[in-house]
């Protein structure tokens, strides 16, 4: 059953062209090269090559895509390969160059969100606690690969922890950004991994800034962000072929995905396109604090940028996101749609969820709190199976948690 936003769209928007654009570098490439990687503008459809230093595109200043072997064949999946990496036929790093944690294959159990029953995908239980570490091993193993010593990323605390975590694994200097606001706890564990942590006053548009700027400054830095860099798409996308093989090789019909940056959304999109049968049904979940994307999917309109307001949720306050024509390309594309949640429902997501014995973090909750909404309304949901991905651990943000029980 098709969601009711997404049957509006009487005219193909700019941003679905983007996954043809991708499409169309295909037969350029050749096999058993690292040149069958393309980093794709999709805004302009610029190119560049995987190597490149560019972190976005030099032509028109647009958020990366990578175009390459995005199609799963099931017989290609290494058994023999730690977690993410059995799926290296469609990454752009080998097994040979993985800088793994043991990263992948959480666990999806069953429950259950205002009566209906569910499946939960724990990626909460990643190394360092978000789903983030699938985008961060992939990334400093793609950085390791190609000689980069330094990186700089900007956070409010799930990459930040990530990209410090896997970089101290790597033998990578990391100097991390964050929001001057971002709960203290947050970041006490990219300290922990080493990394150097500079407050920025401001919002997370403020952040970013800051920390391209110090990467403009250093030669010997690199910005590797994760709402910037394609190749941590690649390895968040894992998450939902994770879920196809756990549910017997089949797609599920729909899944709630919190989205800020739309890494996590972007990545099942990447991931519906390389499986077989029919497409997952992608729903973008955004407080209401800060929705741009809920609001351009209603508004049948671009994503515009927001001012963020204050939200438990703050994992998800990115007013103006990178990948616009991708996120919009993952709603539109799958027939899915998104939708706006107030912090009052995150809360109720969250004791039910905790219920459950799913100790998450309030951002984690957001999709969960999305599928209770649309439960509760009455809204036409699909049959078949609904999977809400949990982002990140309760420990996370205990002096939050601590203030609601």
């Amino acid at each position: 059953m098709a969601f009711a936003p997404a049957t509006r769209f009487l005219v193909r928007p700019p941003d679905v062209l983007y996954s043809q654009r991708l499409e169309r570098e295909r037969p350029k490439m050749k096999e058993g090269a690292v040149e069958i990687w393309t980093l794709v503008c999709e805004a302009c459809g610029h190119t560049e090559s995987l190597e490149t230093k560019e972190w976005r595109c030099p032509a028109c200043g647009g958020a990366f895509g990578l175009g390459g072997p995005n199609r799963l064949d099931p017989a290609a999946i290494d058994p023999d390969a730690p977690g993410i990496w059995r799926y290296h036929a469609v990454l752009p790093v080998g097994v040979s160059d993985a800088q793994s944690l043991g990263e992948g294959m959480t666990p999806l159990v069953r429950g259950k969100l205002a009566g209906r029953a569910v499946w939960f995908k724990l990626d909460a239980l990643l190394p360092t606690g978000s789903f983030k570490d699938r985008g961060a091993a992939l990334l400093v193993s793609h950085l390791r690969r190609t000689g980069k010593r330094r990186v700089i990323v900007d956070s409010s605390g799930n990459a930040a922890a990530a990209m410090s975590g896997y970089s101290a694994a790597a033998g990578l200097e990391c100097a991390v950004y964050a929001p001057a606001s971002t709960s203290p706890g947050k970041l006490v564990q990219s300290r922990a991994f080493g990394a150097s942590v500079t407050p920025v006053e401001g919002n997370r548009d403020d952040v970013a800034r800051a920390a391209q700027d110090a990467a403009e400054a250093d030669p010997s830095a690199f910005y590797a962000s994760h709402n910037w860099h394609p190749v941590f798409v690649e390895g968040v996308k894992t998450w939902l072929l994770e879920v196809w093989e756990q549910l017997d090789r089949r797609q599920p019909t729909a899944c709630f995905v919190p989205t800020g940056g739309g890494s996590a959304l972007v990545g099942a999109w990447r991931a519906v396109q390389a499986l077989p049968g029919p497409a997952t049904a992608l729903i973008a979940a955004q407080p209401t604090a800060c929705a741009p994307v809920a609001s351009a999917i209603e508004q049948q309109a671009e994503i515009q940028p927001v001012t963020p307001g204050n939200t438990i949720a703050e994992g998800t306050r990115i007013g103006s996101p990178a990948r616009t024509h991708q996120i919009l390309a993952a709603v539109r594309e799958t027939n899915g749609t998104a939708r706006a949640v107030s912090d009052e429902e995150i809360i109720a997501a969250l004791r039910e969820l905790w219920s459950q014995g799913l100790y998450v973090e309030p951002t984690a909750a957001v999709g969960a709190a999305a599928c209770r909404q649309m439960i509760q309304a009455g809204a036409p949901l699909p049959d078949g199976d609904l999977v809400v991905l949990l982002t990140g651990s309760g420990l996370k943000a205990t002096e939050t948690i601590g203030k609601l029980v």
